[in-house]
């Protein structure tokens, strides 16, 4: 991800989401855990494989795990949850699985619900839990769900398919972030009201973040195989965020009254996050768009705010722990844990001589590095309506993991969305573990061959670190769109 200037009104638009495949453990080792009957349904227990635990599964699990899912073993059939069981026991109690890292807490409940949850309840984690330790029995067969169906990945209603200019080889090792850029042939300004990612091999692909890159510059930093490194972001100007892909992430709809805005001329850059495995791939990824053959009513905008530097301006650094007497500055000391960076952005009440408008607040995302582990953001409303409270908490992720980031969208109807408009505060307060104990910090160090965690600082390589909150917006169309 690219720095955002605090002199900014309104920052570099960029998008966050990934995904990594869940570690692989010998199902044969975990299947000496089960010891009671299979077919044996206790005496009419409900809590059986066929009766409560196999819906739970296809509900929550099998998106990623299936054949020719993301992740590296199915879960499909009993044996292959009763393999499994003593491991998916414990991501789930830690709730590290399903990938999902938005929860209340005491420091942030958000008023709305949102689309496509994949975390489970707590009633539903102590159900699997003791199925687990009762010896996970199967029950009667004949109470089996029937087995999930998966359609064709895709669009449904797409215009246009964009695939990797040529197949990627992706080469066992560490992961590979690579950019590619595709030129669409826009014209005209379009506008996109659906989008989605078709991974070319979904077993290395673990997140695609398609950005519009409106001085084509992509292109000129391509090598000979179409593609170039770029860890933190596109590396571009003035890049704005299309969409971004996950396992489990369903197309991007917008309605038919809403869209995005690629201008003419305009090139795309995919941002693909490898993950290799043991042995080596070849990808060619794409991503589906639907063209609105008319301008939409209504304006999708994708606003990143963050990375602030200074204590002033209208995108500020608060003051923090671990400041020096300078005054504030974003410093993650080394062996730091529960460390906290905040900053505040004041929405402006013009660009230029635009009056900004009120936006609802489609979707929300958080963008951290690997030292990261909990994002929060929140807005302090200047005029409150009769709807929408003074102070609202927009988002917590205290199971940040920046290999599974997702934008998550608001279950509300456009006139239902919580709002942000002129004069409101966003505050975006992020924490971090710059200790051994966090996996993804122990991680780079061994490939960085580090003996300790490092001073870290805001910046673009793996152990530079971002504070960057995504707010996808949506407001009416005027003139100037």
């Amino acid at each position: 991800m690219g720095l955002a200037s605090s002199e900014e009104l309104m920052p570099t638009l960029r998008a966050l989401l990934s995904s990594a495949a869940a570690p692989t453990i010998a199902a044969a080792s975990l299947a000496a855990c089960s010891s009671s009957s299979d077919t044996n349904d206790a005496g009419d227990d409900p809590l059986t494989f066929a009766r409560t635990i196999e819906p739970l599964v296809q509900e929550k699990c099998q998106t990623c795990h299936r054949e020719g899912g993301v992740a590296p073993f199915p879960l499909v059939t009993y044996e292959d949850v009763k393999g499994m069981g003593a491991l998916a026991k414990l991501k789930v109690q830690s709730r590290e699985m399903p990938p999902w890292g938005a929860f209340d807490d005491p420091s942030c409940t958000v008023n709305h619900a949102f689309r496509d949850d994949l975390t489970l309840t707590d009633e539903q984690i102590d159900l699997f839990v003791r199925w687990v330790e009762r010896g996970m029995p199967l029950g009667d067969p004949a109470k089996r769900p029937p087995a999930r169906a998966f359609g064709a990945t895709g669009l449904a209603d797409k215009t246009a398919t964009y695939r990797l200019p040529a197949p990627y080889a992706v080469v066992p090792g560490k992961d590979d972030i690579r950019c590619f850029p595709i030129d669409p042939g826009f014209s005209d300004d379009t506008w996109i009201g659906g989008s989605n990612v078709v991974p070319g091999d979904p077993r290395v692909v673990h997140h695609v973040i398609v950005y519009v890159d409106p001085k084509r510059q992509g292109v000129e930093k391509a090598g000979a195989d179409g593609s170039y490194p770029c860890f933190g972001g596109p590396n571009v100007e003035e890049p704005s965020l299309l969409l971004a892909w996950a396992p489990g992430v369903p197309p991007t709809s917008y309605g038919e009254e809403t869209g995005l805005k690629i201008p003419k001329g305009a090139h795309l850059v995919m941002q693909v996050h490898y993950h290799p495995g043991d042995e080596a791939r070849t990808d060619q990824t794409s991503v589906e768009l639907k063209t609105l053959p008319y301008k939409p009513g209504y304006v999708a905008q994708v606003i990143l705010a963050g990375n602030a530097e200074r204590a002033d301006g209208i995108l500020r650094l608060l003051p923090g722990p671990n400041d020096p007497p300078s005054g504030p500055a974003f410093v993650i000391p080394p062996n730091a844990k529960g460390h906290t960076e905040s900053m505040e952005l004041t929405v402006p009440e013009k660009i230029g001589d635009v009056a900004v408008p009120e936006l609802g607040v489609y979707a929300v995302g958080a963008h951290m590095h690997w030292a990261g582990v909990d994002m929060k953001i929140e807005v302090e409303r200047k005029a409150p309506s009769a709807a929408q409270p003074a102070a609202e908490c927009l988002l917590g992720t205290p199971k940040y993991d920046f290999n599974w980031q997702r934008a998550y969208q608001y279950d509300a109807p456009l006139d239902g969305l919580p709002t942000v408009g002129p004069g409101d505060k966003l505050r975006f307060t992020c924490t971090y573990d710059n200790t051994t104990d966090n996996r993804h910090v122990a991680r780079a160090m061994n490939e960085l061959r580090m003996s300790s965690p490092p001073e870290i600082r805001l910046g673009e390589t793996t152990l530079d670190e971002m504070c960057l909150g995504v707010l996808v917006t949506v407001r009416r169309a005027s003139l100037l769109d």
